[in-house]
């Protein structure tokens, strides 16, 4: 039996479940009948933002959808935002702690009811006739799982930054691992059964959840890209990056997550040469970033360490070389 809750800024109302912990229900009001399209919005702190990227949603050409948004613990206006969409019947607003962007889209995806999965980041906004495009693609005989498109990159100030054109991207890690294909997530729609066949998003990860899910997705289905500019994300600093906590803190997160996802890849069962050439650039990257981290902390032994195993890694590059003789002499 579905539980029907009216929005009033400022209480919660709902209890936790086994399928969401710690997830209190804001509001979800029942609808006639299970939605095609699920919208998956994860919001921290983007009350200046939200608004748009739900008004995206709901001037879509295609109408056969449910928007789920699932603020993970913000500590600004973001409720008071998201109560002037009370009266929308297709939408449901969930809360959890403060448990990370990979979380917060599993628990949207626990709730969502339709048969596709969308996902929209909070700060980005979407093109009105971009669902009803993609659900033509998923809809063919072909049945791709996966139907992306591509996006521009805007700043603060509304110029177009990058234009990407996803479905043949040049970065060694998608082309070895995703035939070029790189979705970001604001423009992928995909069928649910599979985001639970592959398990979705890894909890863990505080950055790389998107590539990481992306390879997984890519090993069990089609991906298809729409050589069109569907969405339009926004380069702008707040959210997860804007949390108030020490650069130290912040660092070390990053690096695990990112050592969590190029050691999955690593374990892969069979890599052929391509993956392992991607794969050696992408851990070198890593040992700098690490290396650069230990110098901040005035740890230089452990720091030459980290260049060292970056130029082991890819020893035509000379970033690593640099990189070593600079910590060697200070």
């Amino acid at each position: 039996m579905e539980l029907s809750y009216s929005l009033d800024v400022g209480l919660l109302y709902g209890a936790s479940t086994e399928s969401f912990r710690d997830i209190t229900i804001i509001t979800n009001f029942m609808m006639p009948k299970k939605p095609l399209v699920s919208v998956v919005i994860p919001v921290f702190n983007g009350s200046s933002f939200v608004a748009r990227a739900v008004d995206s949603v709901l001037a879509q050409t295609c109408k056969d959808f449910e928007i789920i948004i699932v603020d993970d613990g913000s500590t600004d206006d973001t409720q008071a935002v998201l109560a002037q969409f009370a009266n929308q019947p297709n939408m449901t607003c969930l809360y959890q702690e403060n448990a990370g962007p990979a979380q917060a889209r599993n628990s949207g995806i626990k709730s969502a009811s339709g048969e596709y999965i969308a996902f929209l980041d909070c700060d980005d906004i979407w093109f009105p006739e971009k669902m009803e495009q993609q659900l033509a693609i998923l809809r063919r005989n072909t049945k791709p799982g996966l139907v992306h498109a591509n996006y521009e990159v805007i700043d603060p100030r509304g110029r177009v930054i990058k234009r990407a054109r996803a479905g043949r991207s040049c970065e060694p890690l998608h082309v070895a691992f995703t035939g070029g294909q790189a979705p970001t997530l604001s423009a992928v729609i995909v069928r649910r059964v599979l985001l639970e066949q592959v398990g979705g998003f890894d909890p863990n990860l505080f950055v790389s959840e998107d590539s990481d899910l992306g390879i997984r997705l890519h090993d069990v289905a089609r991906f298809e890209c729409i050589d069109r500019v569907l969405v339009h994300k926004f380069r702008q600093i707040h959210g997860y990056w804007d949390i108030p906590c020490d650069e130290r803190t912040h660092c070390e997160k990053v690096l695990s997550s990112r050592e969590r996802f190029l050691t999955r890849l690593q374990s892969r069962p069979i890599l052929n040469k391509q993956q392992l050439g991607a794969l050696n650039r992408e851990w070198s990257g890593y040992y700098v970033m690490k290396g650069t981290f230990e110098e901040r902390q005035g740890r230089w032994v452990e720091a030459r360490k980290q260049y060292l195993a970056a130029i082991q890694k890819e020893p035509f590059r000379l970033r690593g070389y640099s990189r070593f003789l600079r910590a060697v002499r200070l």
